[in-house]
């Protein structure tokens, strides 16, 4: 997966140190989830003392939420900017824009949705602070685009907060969850091992399917 740093972030070693502690850790929560991984072997993936994971982070919950914030500020930039890509375009347009920066925000970070999904459906202070930060937020920013589309057109348009929360969760959970997809459908001849192929089938699904209003 490909380190990607915002506009305005600092840089430097300690960023990079940071960058690395996060990234180990992203990778960590999403393989074993968080309860499972500890600040140790955090610490040993990112070549640093432990003690320093805490020092800077506050310890696993505030590494955690860093993770979660870096997430919610990389997508909320990336599909800023896909909408001032298509300022003229019209609604429908925007919106499909801006599906398909999504899927290719999660293509390219697979870790994230795995991650997410661990702790999204689990009853803990967590999840709540997972919903405010980044569901809710991202929900708002599609339910808009979607909503805009739909008054487009003529005929009104049925369950388009379903369709919008049906969009971003199946979006997260087919990345997330490609392998075993991969396994169950390789006897059918789809070769979901390809990345354009994978790419393409999602946007197919979800974007031409789910959000086709």
């Amino acid at each position: 997966m490909t380190e990607r740093r915002g506009r305005g972030r600092p840089t430097g070693p300690d960023a990079d140190t940071g960058a690395a502690i996060s990234m180990a850790a992203l990778h960590r929560f999403a393989a074993q989830g968080f309860e499972a991984t500890s600040l140790r072997e955090i610490a040993k993936d990112a070549g640093v003392d432990v003690a320093l994971i805490s020092y800077r982070f506050g310890g696993k919950t505030g590494l955690w939420k860093e993770i979660v914030s870096q997430a919610s500020g990389d997508l909320r930039e990336a599909l800023d900017h896909a909408l001032g890509e298509m300022d003229s375009a019209d609604a429908q347009a925007r919106l499909d824009h801006s599906a398909r920066v999504f899927l290719a925000y999660l293509l390219d970070r697979p870790e994230v949705p795995r991650l997410l999904l661990r702790d999204i459906t689990v009853d803990t202070d967590r999840s709540l602070w997972l919903l405010e930060t980044l569901s809710l937020p991202l929900h708002r920013h599609f339910i808009a685009l979607a909503q805009a589309a739909a008054d487009e057109r003529p005929a009104k348009t049925e369950h388009l907060q379903f369709r919008v929360a049906n969009f971003i969760y199946s979006a997260a959970s087919t990345v997330a969850r490609r392998e075993r997809l991969s396994r169950l459908i390789a006897d059918m001849g789809a070769d979901m091992e390809d990345d354009a192929q994978f790419a393409a089938a999602l946007e197919a699904t979800l974007v031409k399917g789910v959000l086709a209003l």
